[in-house]
């Protein structure tokens, strides 16, 4: 939502884990896009299958 104040609302809401979040920033590129980003990645999706990482070590 864009504020009368020249800035941006942003609304992060996960109905499954009882979370809402409601921030304001005028920073359209960095920072929401950022916020945005990380609150995604931390978000718990049951249905998809584990990411595992996995470290190559150099033969040598």
């Amino acid at each position: 939502m864009v504020l009368d104040e020249g800035g941006y609302e942003i609304v992060l809401r996960d109905s499954a884990r009882r979370e809402h979040q409601v921030t304001a920033d005028t920073d359209i590129g960095g920072g929401i896009a950022n916020d945005l980003i990380i609150w995604v990645a931390t978000r718990d999706y049951p249905e998809q299958p584990t990411q595992h990482t996995k470290t190559v070590q150099n033969g040598s």
